[in-house]
């Protein structure tokens, strides 16, 4: 699957867990159509998480997102 780059459409810290999902573990990401939502592919099942357009990485929203990162087979934080 053709993957975009995330930009300003999502927050600083989504960008950072994106980037690395695509980089180092054959995720894939679509850039929203519209006024949609971005979406973020893991590299077996045919999954789809939505990503958040805001909101930062404090609170249960981000925690909740990177559960469900994890549940399809995602690591955040990378391990050292």
């Amino acid at each position: 699957m053709e993957t975009d780059r995330p930009g300003q459409e999502v927050s600083k810290e989504h960008r950072r867990v994106i980037t690395h999902l695509i980089d180092n573990e054959g995720w894939a990401y679509k850039k929203p159509k519209g006024n949609g939502y971005p979406r973020l592919y893991p590299p077996g099942p045919d999954q789809v998480i939505r990503v958040p357009k805001t909101g930062h990485a404090k609170g249960h929203a981000f925690d909740n997102w990177l559960a469900a990162i994890r549940r399809n087979g995602g690591h955040w934080p990378p391990s050292r």
